[in-house]
């Protein structure tokens, strides 16, 4: 597929780059940096002096095996993210570029978010200005324009977002189909994705185009899900808000795509061939930064020594030390 083409997302057709350009909601927030743990021998043929090199992915990850994720819960997660940057291994999407695996490394290893996150209620809740302030005892009314102040509230930590979720997910596929999530076709699936990113719209008061009047099961044939298909998705994920669960999957898996390979997913360095992204590059020529450059994505992990000449480094320094030019 060129990029002129078009994919299918949430059950819409959109143009393939449009994809990545979606707004990210607050919903979902990244976790804490993940840190790369596998090591490689750099190539001596990987040199700066030779920019038309073939796209050079990491070493060996390791086995790709789930630490985190249960056998059920890796199905469901593949699934979601399948939907939500598709390809097939010709032209590779989130489930062929890794991503799954990028989450699961990253939940196994981060229990929090890596904003300031206020874990504990009554959480604030927004009103829009001339409406009545909500009378709940739970939480703290606050005006709509005011809530940036109160910085991202969440009960759930990811690991327990992501748990609660995934068995959310797939109570709502077998309530309204008799299938686990995974077991759905594309459209399906689409379908039921579509009304938990419903719910997130009318969490943050920007509508979802629901028919009031359709019942949970019914295809309303409307742009979005009904009403009642959002308030059964509430009610079957218990703890967990489905709209914020979406979110969170949905951004992780864009940072999962284009992110840095080393952190396990990107594989083969799809994301950034897809958008043209070079990637890590040790420094650019002037030449190349007002001009443009054919250098390849590279992996971190496959980059020059910073220091060649220093001891240790391996490889003899472009430029030679200078009288008066001190490596300290």
């Amino acid at each position: 597929m060129n990029q002129g083409q078009e994919r299918t997302f949430l059950g819409a057709t959109i143009p393939r780059r449009s994809l990545f350009t979606l707004p990210l909601a607050v919903g979902g927030l990244s976790l804490a940096g993940c840190t790369p743990t596998s090591e490689r021998e750099i190539p001596d043929e990987q040199s700066i002096l030779a920019p038309d090199r073939e796209p050079t992915p990491p070493g060996d990850l390791g086995a790709e095996e789930y630490t985190f994720f249960t056998e059920e819960q890796s199905r469901t997660i593949e699934a979601m993210v399948a939907r939500i940057i598709p390809g097939d291994d010709a032209d590779p999407g989130a489930l062929q570029a890794g991503v799954p695996f990028y989450i699961d490394r990253k939940l196994d290893a981060f229990e929090a978010f890596a904003e300031p996150t206020y874990r504990h209620g009554p959480f604030a809740q927004g009103y829009e200005d001339g409406e009545e302030p909500p009378a709940d005892p739970e939480s703290v009314p606050v005006p709509e324009d005011q809530l940036y102040r109160y910085g991202y509230q969440a009960e759930l930590g990811p690991q327990e977002l992501y748990g609660l979720g995934l068995a959310g997910i797939d109570r709502l596929a077998q309530t309204r189909s008799g299938s686990m999530f995974a077991d759905l076709d594309a459209s399906q699936q689409d379908e039921l994705l579509m009304v938990l990113d419903g719910v997130r719209q009318r969490s943050e008061g920007g509508g979802s185009g629901a028919d009031p009047g359709a019942d949970a099961g019914e295809d309303t044939g409307s742009s979005g899900p009904s009403e009642a298909q959002m308030d059964q998705a509430e009610d079957l994920f218990g703890d967990a808000d489905p709209g914020s669960f979406f979110n969170t999957v949905r951004i992780d898996t864009i940072e999962g795509m284009f992110s840095d390979p080393a952190y396990g997913g990107n594989r083969n360095l799809a994301g950034w061939l897809l958008i043209g992204w070079p990637g890590a590059q040790r420094s650019y020529s002037p030449q190349e930064m007002m001009h443009g450059t054919d250098k390849q994505p590279t992996s971190m992990e496959g980059l020059i020594p910073m220091n060649p000449d220093r001891a240790g480094a391996g490889r003899e320094a472009l430029e030679q030390p200078r009288d008066g030019v001190h490596s300290h």
